[in-house]
């Protein structure tokens, strides 16, 4: 009876296996043959061998590794390290990825794509697996509105592209396209599975403004690509309306200054299933307004973050309206998002809220995020102020003949130049809400060090108020109107505590 119950058994697991062996899929992208691949790992999915790419950080111990695949269906990853995997972590921890370590492999399985960061020594050379669905709807290399980047290595003149309306720029995988991107008009679109990357040009001195300059846009679009190596801020849509960020993977933290997403004068702007590595802000909604601009300054609205990760090696997780100049921010909400790495510094914060000028900001939203406890660090800032914050004298580009030295040279680059005060009425912050925002992995210990909420208005009229705090901990403490954390001044109105 025993062993006709086996067979019983045996046959629809053998089936059911057999199914998934037959589902699964694997896309590998080999790797340009003049690229200098990584040292510190060696991957195979289902026994295909994928290519680890280099890349660099200012920070820890300043390199790391990336390698991409597509897939579907049920795979095996092994992956292995020259490091030491008695304390391999994989973040972030949403995915309940538990290898099994067999000396110095780990071993794991994925049902559907992420992007992780697999760090055997914390965040000293760890690698970053970004992996994707199968590609479809691949853009035709034959139609005249698509700019086509094969596998290879490509170095566009003048390390730029320049795209018009109607047209997508598709860099295929195993492709590395060493330029930046300028864009203006309706229906851009950039694409693919390959890596856009400036590591080629020095801090300040890159061949645009910024790596991703996209300026007067409506329907603009960026979908799975891998930005490496940002020279200034990464991804700035500028005047633009309707613009898309869905699973874009950012390698950064190169140099400072290589803010993630900085819409500037954008309303309308998705940020979806992105994995950003940087050294500065992940996230930095700006108004860049000079003189004369005053009555054609736009305000950044409707904008939306969701189901991001963030790895920040220097400051702030989002900093909302710093270094601008514009009438309002209104209508933001980030939710479910993971901070995976956040630096070991007092003067930043997961928060920042800091309207200048006359600027008005109202109706934001924080929800579902988790910040990994590994240091301490500070929660909130709201501090509204009358002095415009980081403008600076404008100075003429030269041509970008080198890609080495200090001071930018990109064609028609100026940096943000001497912004103006845009009338308005604030500045001011109104009605936001913190929700559901927590600590994992970290040591309860760092619950007295830092951890601060500062709400702090100027007077009657530029004040903070109708801010709600719901189920806001920090390292498991509770945030609440009677903790020591939470600090404000007269100006500061209508603040709620919700606990349970």
């Amino acid at each position: 009876m025993k062993t006709l119950m086996r067979k019983i058994i045996f046959i629809p697991l053998w089936i059911l296996l057999s199914m998934v062996c037959v589902n699964a899929k694997v896309v590998v992208y080999p790797a340009p043959v003049s690229e200098t691949l990584s040292v510190d790992y060696v991957i195979e999915v289902d026994g295909k061998l994928i290519p680890v790419y280099t890349a660099l950080t200012q920070h820890h111990d300043k390199k790391y590794s990336i390698a991409y695949f597509d897939f579907s269906g049920s795979v095996t990853v092994k992956i292995k390290s020259r490091f030491s995997l008695e304390k391999l972590i994989v973040l972030p921890n949403k995915y309940g990825i538990c290898p099994s370590i067999h000396q110095d492999e780990a071993i794991f399985q994925l049902d559907k794509p992420c992007d992780i960061s697999f760090e055997p020594n914390g965040c000293n050379s760890p690698l970053l697996l970004l992996t994707n669905e199968i590609e479809k709807d691949i853009p035709s290399k034959d139609n005249p509105n698509v700019i086509y980047f094969g596998p290879g290595v490509h170095n566009p003149e003048n390390g730029l592209i320049k795209l018009s309306s109607n047209q997508t720029l598709y860099l295929a995988g195993g492709a590395i396209v060493n330029a930046g991107v300028e864009a203006t008009g309706d229906n851009i679109t950039i694409c693919g599975r390959g890596i856009l990357d400036c590591s080629d040009w020095e801090h300040n001195a890159g061949p645009t403004d910024y790596m991703i300059n996209a300026k007067n846009c409506n329907n603009f679009v960026m979908k799975d690509v891998i930005l490496k190596g940002a020279f200034w801020w990464t991804i700035v849509p500028q005047n633009c309306d309707r613009v898309l960020i869905e699973h874009v993977r950012l390698a950064g933290s190169r140099v400072g200054n290589d803010d993630g997403v900085d819409p500037c004068n954008s309303s309308n702007i998705t940020v979806r299933n992105c994995f950003f590595r940087t050294d500065d802000d992940a996230i930095s909604p700006k108004g860049i307004t000079r003189r004369g601009g005053e009555k054609l300054s736009k305000s950044v609205e409707n904008m939306l973050v969701e189901d991001c990760v963030f790895w920040v090696d220097f400051a702030n997780v989002f900093r909302i309206a710093t270094e601008s100049s514009y009438p309002a921010i209104r209508n933001f909400t980030a939710r479910n998002i993971d901070v995976i790495h956040f630096p070991n510094r007092n003067q930043v914060q997961i928060f920042w809220l800091h309207p200048t000028g006359e600027m008005v900001m109202e109706n934001l939203t924080f929800e579902n995020i988790k910040i990994n406890g590994e240091i301490p660090y500070n929660l909130i800032k709201l501090t509204p102020t009358l002095n415009l914050v980081g403008t600076r004298p404008l100075k003429q580009p030269t041509p970008n003949n080198v890609k080495v030295g200090s001071g930018r040279r990109g064609i028609g680059s100026r940096g943000y130049g001497e912004f103006v005060v845009v009338p308005s009425n604030g500045p001011f912050i109104h009605n936001v809400t913190f929700k559901n925002i927590s600590t994992y992995g970290g040591e309860t210990a760092y619950c007295n060090e830092r951890g601060f909420v500062l709400l702090q208005g100027i007077d009657e009229e530029h004040d903070v108020s109708n801010i709600t705090f719901d189920k806001v901990s920090y390292f498991g403490n509770v945030i609440d109107g009677e903790n020591s954390k939470v600090k404000k001044n007269q100006y500061v109105k209508h603040v709620r505590f919700i606990k349970e």
